[in-house]
C-alpha cells in the first residue's frame, strides 16, 4: 500500500470521531499474534473485531485481551441458531464486555428479537446488536439489503452490517441513527482479494457508513500503526455529506 507521509503527519491532531469509526479485524490463528497487533495499534485504534478464527482459538481470552489494552470489542460470530440459543449467546457475550456483536438476519424475526431482548436484559453495559445482511464476498441487489435492514430495525436491532453501496439507501429507509458497519474496506491501491464488495475509507464515510472494518491493509503491513493512521487520515478527509437525504 502506498502511503502519504504528509497526510499521516497532519493526522497527529485527528479527531476522536475518526478514531471511533475504525474497527481493525484481528484475523489471527493465535492469541499471542493478536495481542502483539493490539499492543502496536492500541495508541491509535479504539475498536477491534474478534471473529470466528480468533475466538475459536482463544475463546473469551481474546475479548479480555483487547479490553486489557483499553480497546472495544466487536464480536463477529454472526449468530444463526434457534432463538433460545442466540439469546443465551448474546447474553454471554455481553457479560464478557463485548460492545458490539452481530446476528444473521436470515435467522428470522424470532431470532432477531431474542438477540435484542438478551442485550436489553443485562444489568451492566448492553452490547449493540447488528444484523448481517449479506457477506462481503457475495453480490446482491440494494433492494434486498434494504428490506433486511428494515426487518432488523423493526425488531429493535441497532444497525446492520452492509457495504457502502447500500449505506445511503439504508439510512434513507431506517434513519440516521441506524448504524451501518461496513467491512471490505480497502485503501486505494489495495487489491480486493477474497472480498468483492470493497470500497475506500473515504468513499464509505461519504456514503453514510458509521464504522469501517479493516483487516489486512493494516495488519499485514510492516508498520501497522502507520497503516492505521493512513486509514484514519482518509476517514478524516471525508466528512459525512449525508447524501442519502437527497436520494
Amino acid at each position: 500500500m502506498t502511503v502519504d507521509a504528509s497526510r499521516v503527519t497532519a493526522l497527529s491532531r485527528y479527531r476522536v470521531a475518526a478514531r471511533e469509526r475504525l474497527i481493525v479485524a484481528l484475523d489471527f490463528p493465535s492469541l499471542a499474534e493478536a495481542a502483539e497487533m493490539v499492543g502496536r495499534l492500541a495508541p491509535v485504534v479504539s475498536w477491534f473485531k474478534v471473529g470466528s478464527e480468533l475466538f475459536t482459538a482463544a475463546g473469551p481470552d481474546a475479548v479480555a485481551m483487547v479490553r486489557a489494552y483499553g480497546g472495544k470489542v466487536f464480536l463477529d460470530l454472526k449468530y444463526h441458531d434457534i432463538p433460545n440459543t442466540v439469546h443465551r449467546a448474546v447474553a454471554a457475550a455481553g457479560r464478557l464486555g463485548v460492545v458490539m456483536l452481530n446476528v444473521h438476519i436470515a435467522g428470522g424475526e424470532a431470532v432477531l428479537r431474542a438477540a435484542i431482548e438478551a442485550s436489553q436484559s443485562l444489568s451492566g453495559p448492553r452490547p449493540l446488536v447488528l444484523g448481517v445482511t449479506v457477506l462481503t464476498s457475495d453480490e446482491t441487489d440494494v433492494g434486498a439489503v434494504v428490506k433486511s435492514a428494515r426487518l432488523a430495525r423493526a425488531c429493535g436491532l441497532h444497525g446492520v452490517i452492509a457495504s457502502a453501496r447500500e449505506a445511503a439507501a439504508i439510512k434513507k429507509a431506517c434513519g440516521e441513527e441506524f448504524i451501518v458497519v461496513t467491512p471490505g474496506i480497502r485503501p486505494s491501491g489495495w487489491p480486493g482479494d477474497d472480498q468483492r464488495r470493497t470500497t475506500t475509507p473515504a468513499a464509505a464515510i461519504r456514503e453514510g457508513s458509521d464504522y469501517l472494518v479493516v483487516g489486512r491493509p493494516i495488519t499485514a503491513e510492516t508498520d501497522p500503526r502507520f497503516a492505521a493512521e493512513t486509514v484514519l487520515a482518509d476517514i478524516e478527509s471525508a466528512p459525512r455529506a449525508d447524501s442519502w437525504r437527497a436520494r
